[in-house]
């Protein structure tokens, strides 16, 4: 898997210099260990440092080029920020670009309605963050968050805990973390990258990717997997063992020996590993790539397309009108269209499945 197209897939290179200069560190005030500060950095970000031990309560408004901070605990105002007159718990900062806010320790609500893009980390503690309109790249570190990006192209991490992360609209790139997690994709082309744990995986309209996590012991990564509108691609592409899959929803039949994920029917493409893999179509037109390793690859009743990719490998279309992509040693059985003919019907759906997977 090219690590590089999915970054482009989550808009990672959208970010610009307003987010590159909120990673830098600045200047808080000795009063940040008891009381939470807001500072803006040179390059126009403002940084919210949270107090330790609380829990914190955030609100990030805007008017016109002026954002301010409202936590329910006292603030204090840092450089190039004013504390706001008879509240001690809003500070305000003219001339903001971005967001950054740290968390710290607690179970922290953090809601972002200034309309700017913004990073946030939750770090320990059961944390809600709430995104806006524009990228949001967040991290919710240890404990059972909460994430929602809404709009933009967002990057959102769950991390350590039990976690539910929501995309929203935009492209996005997720990441559920170690737990037991949920994922939704909603509207865009995602890119959704599955971890350690017994998660449930709900892509949204979209074309999107989502992507197994690597080896791991029978029992402790039992997955579900639900496409939606849009063409969708389940990839295997981490692991070492071998696998079989088919997209027919059939609860627990799909991943490695004893595994037991589920592949919903909502779902057109599946993509194989490094093993020896057995990869198995239904009714409905499908894509299938094998990976590396000697790979079993049965279609089923609809139009499809099979490449079984390195190693060799037995593609049979079955029924159906289906395109074959074989190498040298690969055997091939009922495939009525060898290598993709230019004219093929299946080259736009077909163009968009190796596109995630590449």
């Amino acid at each position: 898997m090219n690590k590089i197209k999915i970054a482009v897939r989550a808009g990672t290179g959208l970010l610009g210099a307003a987010a590159v200069a909120g990673i830098a560190w600045i200047a808080i005030p000795a009063e940040a260990a008891t009381t939470g500060v807001v500072a803006k950095t040179s390059g126009n970000v403002v940084v919210y440092t949270a107090a330790a031990g609380k829990a914190n309560t955030v609100v990030l408004t805007r008017n016109g080029a002026t954002i301010t901070v409202d936590d329910v605990h006292g603030l204090k105002a840092g450089s190039g920020c004013a504390a706001v007159k008879g509240d001690t718990t809003k500070v305000t900062c003219a001339g903001a670009g971005w967001i950054r806010a740290d968390l710290g320790d607690g179970n922290d609500t953090l809601t972002n309605n200034s309309g700017l893009g913004m990073t946030a980390w939750g770090r320990a503690g059961n944390d809600m963050i709430t995104g806006g309109p524009l990228k949001d790249d967040v991290h919710g570190g240890a404990g059972n968050d909460a994430i929602w990006g809404l709009g933009g192209n967002d990057i959102l991490r769950g991390e350590a805990g039990t976690d539910a992360v929501s995309g929203g609209d935009g492209i996005d790139w997720l990441s559920d973390g170690t737990g037991n997690d949920k994922v939704f994709g909603g509207a865009g082309d995602d890119t959704i990258v599955n971890d350690q744990g017994n998660d449930i995986v709900d892509a949204g309209a979209g074309n999107d990717l989502m992507t197994p996590s690597g080896d791991f012991a029978a029992g402790t990564d039992r997955d579900s997997f639900i496409g939606g509108p849009g063409i969708d691609l389940v990839d295997y592409f981490k692991r070492a063992k071998a696998v079989t899959a088919d997209a027919d929803g059939a609860a627990g039949d799909d991943g490695s020996t004893g595994e037991g994920d589920t592949i919903s029917g909502t779902v057109e493409g599946i993509g194989g590993g490094k093993g020896n893999d057995r990869l198995l179509g239904t009714s409905r037109d499908e894509g299938f790539f094998g990976g590396p390793g000697n790979d079993q690859i049965a279609a089923g009743a609809g139009d499809d397309y099979l490449e079984g990719e390195d190693g060799r490998d037995s593609l049979n279309g079955a029924g159906g009108v289906d395109a074959c992509v074989p190498e040298a040693s690969d055997t091939l059985l009922n495939c009525e269209d060898t290598g993709l003919s230019a004219t093929s019907t299946k080259a736009a759906f077909v163009a968009i499945l190796k596109d995630m997977r590449a």
